[in-house]
């Protein structure tokens, strides 16, 4: 069974429906572009940031397994999430591809954190 989390939106305070799964797709896509845009600037480096993002999506979903989620992205160096996100960006078929499968990898160990 899968349980529905009530939060608002940034801009209102109409309450929107976000089930755990759509969350953690939000917060696998957030990564992914967080760090194309501060893979070469972060300051507490790449994993850093997911765990940030991770963080703060819990704070706005309480149902969301934050630890299982953390520990997900544990099993992910700092190094192979940025090279992910460069190379989901990449012109090299080859390397796009291989980042497709790792991101793929990456959504599926955040899925798997089920309440």
């Amino acid at each position: 069974m899968k349980a529905n989390i009530l939060t608002t939106t940034a801009t209102s305070d109409i309450p929107v429906q976000r089930t755990p799964r759509r969350a953690r797709r939000s917060i696998a896509a957030a990564v992914v572009g967080l760090l194309a845009l501060s893979a070469c600037t972060s300051d507490p480096g790449p994993k850093r940031v997911v765990q940030d993002i991770v963080e703060a999506e819990a704070v706005r979903n309480p149902n969301l397994d934050e630890e299982c989620m953390l520990d997900a992205i544990d099993e992910f160096s700092g190094e192979e999430l940025e090279k992910m996100a460069n190379d989901l960006d990449s012109s090299d078929e080859n390397a796009a591809a291989q980042a497709a499968e790792d991101f793929e990898s990456f959504n599926n160990a955040l899925e798997a954190c089920t309440i």
